[in-house]
């Protein structure tokens, strides 16, 4: 399909940072739509994986506003100062986001035929510029945004008022799971909300062969950060459990030294924790193919964590591992839905982890089908080409609905 109809995409946080936003631009690019992309610079990590990003696709418009916290620092302080000034008057956009005045004014200068909306503090400027261009506007809810709170936090006082201001104006959602777009729809009814799983492309698929089993058992967990409360205690307590084992957790990501300190101090074996270096995100599934398991640690701290699918799932699922996932309820019927890749763990059980760890390293057959199993479940279903299709359909609606 080839088209003239031009689409901006607006995030308040950096393209590597926002892998969704990058897939819809890629998708509607090779659609043949003209597409732009505005962002915010705020992940200085995330600097020369962009580069590389802008040279591989220098048909898309690539536009950063407000400033870097590393080359801009004194428009970056001010930016900090002016956003807690409004935090403590008002609950709007402008209190929650950086730069959602940055982004609504580019935005408005770029005519289009339908504006999305990337992360919470952008969404002002999508409705805004879709509403002064007399065009649609969409949004992509990665997260149950009024769920990533605690009940008396201040900050979802202030999500709240600006998803009941600007949802009902948005001519679509997409969502990142299934239990996200059932929660927003009790509270939005008759509003569309359509779940566009957190895939990838089936070229990222690697060989069965290259996954083979080796002496010992490999586990993998992967992020942007590795931090505290996202489950990463509970797999060193049940590796501790599992002491007379040879298991190795492998962690890949950011980390401070006091984090790395504090983990190499409580895992008994401190030669069986091994830390990896931040990899560009395609090469993600050639590292994560050389483990035996993926773990994803949810721990439902927050309605949000009880209701999201990360993108680790389906990570693990096209690099060939067995999963082991924590049961929040979103993980739970992921299970459910899709047999025979992985177990599922109460959140917090040291004892239950251990016992599953135990017999996948005891058990090779049933190690070996699952990862068969999520190699099949990637190629045939749970990819970006499959999920692709769902949101073109949904913009080419979208766009020829008057």
């Amino acid at each position: 399909m080839k088209t003239e109809k031009r689409i901006v995409i607006i995030s308040s946080g950096q393209p590597t940072a926002n892998p969704r936003a990058v897939k819809e631009a890629l998708a509607l690019h090779k659609e043949g739509y003209t597409v732009t992309f505005i962002y915010c610079p705020l992940s200085p990590w995330a600097d020369r994986f962009d580069e590389k990003l802008f040279s591989d696709h220098p048909g898309i418009i690539w536009i950063p506003v407000g400033y870097h916290p590393l080359k801009q620092k004194w428009g970056y302080r001010f930016a900090r100062l002016r956003k807690k000034v409004y935090g403590m008057s008002e609950q709007s956009v402008r209190s929650y986001a950086m730069f959602s005045q940055e982004l609504k004014m580019e935005a408005l200068r770029h005519p289009a035929d339908l504006y999305l909306g990337h992360n919470l503090g952008a969404i002002e400027a999508t409705v805004n510029a879709a509403g002064f261009h007399k065009a649609k506007a969409g949004f992509d809810a990665e997260d149950f945004h009024r769920g990533e709170f605690l009940e008396k936090d201040h900050q979802k006082e202030t999500t709240v008022t600006i998803e009941n201001k600007y949802f009902p104006l948005l001519n679509y959602c997409t969502v990142a799971a299934p239990l996200i777009g059932k929660a927003y729809a009790k509270i939005f009814p008759g509003k569309l909300f359509t779940t566009l799983n957190n895939v990838f492309s089936a070229q990222n698929l690697q060989n069965e062969g290259s996954n083979k089993s080796k002496p010992g058992l490999d586990l993998f967990w992967f992020s942007q950060f590795i931090g505290p409360s996202r489950g990463i205690e509970t797999v060193i307590g049940a590796l501790n459990k599992c002491s007379d084992y040879d298991i190795r957790l492998h962690l890949l990501g950011n980390i401070t030294d006091a984090y790395r300190e504090e983990l190499s101090e409580s895992i008994t074996n401190t030669g069986k924790l091994l830390f990896l270096s931040p990899t560009e995100p395609d090469n993600i599934f050639k590292v994560a193919t050389k483990f035996d398991i993926g773990l994803a640690t949810e721990i439902p701290i927050t309605l949000n964590r009880e209701y999201c699918l990360t993108n680790k799932l389906f990570t693990y699922l096209l690099s060939g591992n067995c999963i082991l996932m924590s049961g929040t309820k979103a993980q739970a019927e992921f299970a459910a839905t899709y047999p025979g890749i992985g177990m599922v763990y109460e959140p917090y059980d040291e004892a239950q982890l251990a016992h599953f760890i135990r017999q996948l390293y005891d058990d090779r057959a049933l190690l070996a089908q699952m990862k068969a199993n999520s190699l099949k479940l990637a190629k045939e279903k749970l990819n970006l080409e499959h999920e692709s299709l769902i949101f073109l359909r949904l913009v080419n609606t979208v766009l020829s609905t008057n």
